[in-house]
């Protein structure tokens, strides 16, 4: 278990900040489902990522790993399990979701697990109600909704109703049913976090699937025609910069009142969390983006206004808003963030509980919290094995004379392997 001792900081230089999670594995996934070869550059590497290779290599796409690109040769939408296998996805939702409901077309039986918080925090409750509709065999082995799950399909196109509160599992039933031959309606019961499934979408449309969106209620797919020669086809795909990720260094350098350069950035329409900055701005920050270049540059700013933030488009930015809050003069509420308590962590619980042993004014509330401008003080912390806690925790001790400890930060590679090196590299006192 490796931590975290981190003091205040004066941060100046440039940084190139790692490509997007989300669109890797979107990438990697419709790659191995369709016909012929394709190329992803700038490709996320880390374990969830690796996970998620192995459990495409299981319906046996074809996937090489190079220095700097993935070359993956696809099935022709077939899914090809080998009986009684199993697959471990270590800590990554997106792999449970979208593979369950992907080997739910087999026939053949696979069981599919993952590590602790997968089998604790990430009910897959929804999910496997709306594949047993649809004719699978699926079960929680210790019968509590969560994984391990031992799935045999195949599932039929037939309409279904699917909660829609973590949008992954809507994202996970339009892909399984973009692949079935016949056309399929999807009704959604309270849809939530509707930019992550428009980005689903985007990649349906990619690989020429035409998808009826009602406004993200109801949709209906229809199946290409055998003759349709556009349709899961090989492609080359170039990553995007995750800007889930690029806030953290935006907001260090928001708090140390410093200079700093993000370089090499790829834009991307899809990423809701671009949002999240137009918010920073909206509290007097000065960042500056020019896409022309490919960067974008934070000055030193004084952080002030009072906000009332609905962050279902951007549930994953509230431990990083949580932080903003305590260096910001005025108030800001979050709410609308229920799911967040679902995550890696309970992420509203998690960052409230961290921040007050800091000495931040903040309060948790069922669905967000509030905090505002607080003096805050170093303590020892955890990051309840949560990348985005671990991150947000350490951005906010960078402001902190006296240095404070952040625990059992190794999760911080899900998402931005070279964190502390990159930090560094800027000034940041991280030890």
């Amino acid at each position: 278990m490796k931590n975290f001792f981190v003091k205040k900081s004066i941060m100046s230089g440039e940084i190139i900040v790692p490509s997007s999670k989300s669109q890797t594995m979107r990438a990697i996934l419709f790659a191995s489902l369709s016909k012929g070869r394709s190329k992803i550059k700038n490709f996320l590497k880390t374990d969830d990522i690796l996970a998620f290779i192995e459990g495409c290599r299981k319906f046996k796409a074809k996937i090489e790993i190079k220095k700097n690109s993935l070359e993956i040769f696809g099935t022709n939408r077939k899914i090809l399990l080998k009986d009684k296998d199993k697959l471990d996805v270590k800590n990554s939702g997106i792999a449970l979701r979208f593979l369950t409901s992907i080997y739910a077309l087999s026939d053949k039986k696979i069981i599919i697990t993952g590590d602790e918080s997968i089998k604790t925090n990430r009910s897959m409750k929804p999910l496997i109600e709306a594949l047993s509709c649809l004719g699978a065999h699926i079960k929680s082995i210790h019968n509590t909704d969560f994984a391990p799950l031992q799935i045999k399909g195949p599932i039929i196109s037939k309409n279904i109703q699917i909660n829609g509160e973590d949008s992954q599992f809507v994202s996970s039933m339009l892909i399984a049913a973009s692949l079935l031959d016949t056309k399929m309606q999807i009704e959604v019961i309270n849809p939530k976090e509707k930019p992550w499934v428009k980005l689903t979408l985007s990649w349906l449309n990619k690989m020429n699937i035409k998808v009826e969106n009602q406004d993200f209620q109801k949709f209906i797919l229809y199946p290409p025609s055998k003759f349709d020669r556009k349709a899961f086809r090989g492609f080359d795909y170039m990553v995007p910069t995750d800007f889930s990720t690029i806030l953290f260094p935006i907001a260090a350098a928001l708090i140390t009142k410093s200079n700093i350069l993000i370089k090499d950035v790829v834009f991307d329409d899809f990423q809701n969390d671009q949002k999240t900055i137009e918010i920073f701005k909206k509290l007097k920050a000065n960042i500056y983006i020019d896409k022309e270049k490919n960067q974008i540059r934070v000055e030193k700013s004084i952080l002030e206004g009072n906000l009332e933030i609905d962050v279902d488009d951007i549930i994953d930015s509230i431990p990083i808003l949580a932080v903003i809050g305590c260096y910001n003069r005025g108030k800001l509420m979050l709410k609308n963030g229920l799911n967040a308590r679902k995550k890696e962590s309970d992420r509203i619980f998690a960052i409230t509980n961290e921040l007050k042993k800091m000495k931040a004014k903040i309060i948790e509330k069922k669905d967000g919290l509030g905090v505002e401008g607080s003096k805050l003080e170093a303590a020892t912390l955890n990051s309840h094995r949560d990348h985005r806690i671990a991150m947000a925790l350490t951005i906010a001790a960078l402001g902190i004379e006296k240095p404070s400890l952040i625990e059992d930060v190794d999760c911080i590679n899900k998402t931005y392997p070279t964190f502390k090196k990159d930090f560094k590299s800027l000034g940041c006192a991280i030890l």
